[in-house]
């Protein structure tokens, strides 16, 4: 046997023409198994350790939500948790590289569930599936960041989104310990909605023409067009033509989870990145912009999504009594109900 256990994981230690080899690996003794036999392969077909070094930590994780899965399926204890997980594995796709996985792929999958029906309690037991297998990934070293997940509230809640002044106090903290950029990421996502994986990928060379931002690479095939604001457009015109890619997902945590504590909002569940996109959809319909126009600008490929914004439109109800009554601007009297 080419390994033993050491630490948290397996030394690899291999014996080649003479030569000893060895390496370690955060891993389970199945990956350890499959290591050794290409790391002697490796070795045989002339490839030099560092090389076979490199291969092996490729492989790894290059690993489907289903080879992830299937390691850790021991843990559920439930049988139903079990049959949500299994599903969820499914609707991810089995093949689909752990690697790939990120908030746009949690965020389709939530819009999927949300069109066929399913209750905020059920999305949060198939999310506290996927964290489960996300954090186990992380933990092995699989992916560098786990993405983050943002719970539905259970029972009569709300959407979290930022307050004005919240905004203003949350940025104001970030800047007082450098965290510049990312307060700048934070600001500027406020105003054009984009998701995080959206925002480090925008070019301003390629996808900026006067106000006019074009998102054209989100997960579901949607292409939209963002007229940004004043702050917005000051801020790509001191940054590089990548703006946010710089920004690394331990960075964003960092700066967020400090500002998050300064607020005092430790306990607060739902006070992630993705409620910047939240703050844009709730101030465009707190405006009074339709709920169609908001779809648009999220990229929303059906209304139920956007439609969770549509309490917070101020004057709708009164706008529908209002327009029963103008009777007088028409000409024609509204008979009168006997006894009113």
């Amino acid at each position: 046997m080419g390994y033993r256990p050491r630490n948290k994981g397996f030394q690899l230690d291999i014996n080649y023409e003479g030569k000893r080899y060895r390496t370690q690996l955060d891993c389970d003794e199945t990956e350890v198994k499959i290591a050794e036999v290409r790391a002697l392969q490796g070795l045989k077909d002339g490839k030099t350790w560092n090389t076979v070094c490199k291969e092996l930590n490729l492989a790894r994780r290059d690993l489907s939500i289903n080879a992830i899965f299937t390691r850790i399926m021991h843990k559920w204890k439930d049988p139903h948790g079990l049959r949500t997980a299994k599903n969820v594995v499914e609707q991810v796709g089995p093949h689909k590289k752990i690697t790939t996985i990120d908030e746009e792929t949690i965020e389709d999958l939530i819009m999927k569930w949300k069109e066929t029906g399913n209750a905020d309690s059920t999305c949060n037991r198939k999310l506290a599936a996927i964290s489960k297998i996300l954090s186990w990934a992380k933990k092995r070293n699989y992916i560098k960041s786990k993405p983050e997940i943002e719970w539905f509230i259970e029972g009569p809640g709300r959407i979290r989104y930022f307050k004005y002044d919240e905004e203003n106090r949350f940025l104001g903290y970030l800047y007082s310990e450098k965290y510049d950029d990312v307060a700048e990421m934070v600001a500027f996502a406020n105003d054009c909605g984009g998701r995080k994986s959206e925002l480090k990928r925008i070019n301003t060379e390629r996808d900026v023409d006067g106000r006019m931002l074009t998102i054209a690479a989100s997960k579901n095939n949607t292409v939209r067009t963002i007229e940004l604001t004043d702050r917005a457009l000051k801020i790509l015109k001191r940054r590089p033509k990548d703006p946010f890619a710089m920004i690394s997902d331990e960075e964003l945590r960092k700066a967020w989870n400090f500002g998050k504590i300064k607020m005092g909002l430790q306990g607060d569940k739902q006070f992630v990145f993705h409620i910047t996109r939240h703050t844009f959809a709730s101030r465009l319909v707190q405006s009074g912009i339709g709920i169609q126009i908001v779809q648009e600008l999220l990229g929303h490929k059906t209304i139920k999504m956007t439609l969770r914004y549509a309490h917070l439109a101020p004057h709708n109800k009164t706008e529908a009594r209002m327009a029963l009554e103008r009777s007088d601007k028409s000409g024609v009297k509204l008979a009168k109900v006997v006894g009113i």
